[in-house]
């Protein structure tokens, strides 16, 4: 087995950190190498939730995942299903507050790549793709996060 974290702090709350990483039809327009993101089952709650199915089409391949745990907004964990050379991959992201509006992202990865041999490559290679997903994911909560505050406050006219 191998297993690693990625670790980010956003300046976004825990809700809506939490909303971006599981919004599973959006995928697509967080990372360019994600050419489609499909919810192929809802889950509980609908549609993310526990039980939901994503489809991530990547070029040469198409993932599949499913939601195992749901736990708005301080934790998701998911599995792959097929795709990838793998014997066992699994995920777990947590979103801690940190401070007044910031969330500490912790993304918790255990695979075991098929041969092993692999490991040290599909580990390289998964801690990248990881890292630059948490990255996107960061990035547009702190988006939302800043149009929602200008929103909220608007520039005062003198």
């Amino acid at each position: 087995m191998y297993t690693f974290e990625v670790r980010r702090t956003a300046d976004a709350p825990p809700e809506t950190v939490f909303g971006v990483f599981t919004d599973h039809r959006k995928y697509a327009t967080l990372l360019t190498v994600i050419r489609s993101s499909v919810l192929e089952r809802e889950g509980d709650p609908a549609p993310n939730g526990v039980g939901a199915v994503r489809k991530l089409h990547m070029p040469g391949v198409t993932v599949r995942e499913q939601v195992t745990a749901y736990e708005r907004p301080g934790r998701y964990s998911y599995r792959l299903v097929s795709g990838l050379p793998l014997r066992h991959f699994s995920a777990t992201v947590t979103f801690n507050p940190v401070q007044h509006q910031r969330t500490e992202v912790v993304y918790s990865v255990t695979l075991e790549p098929r041969p092993s041999v692999l490991k040290p490559v599909i580990g390289k290679i998964a801690k990248k793709a990881i890292a630059d997903f948490t990255d996107a994911a960061v990035t547009r909560a702190e988006s939302l996060t800043a149009s929602t505050a200008s929103k909220d406050h608007p520039p005062r006219s003198g």
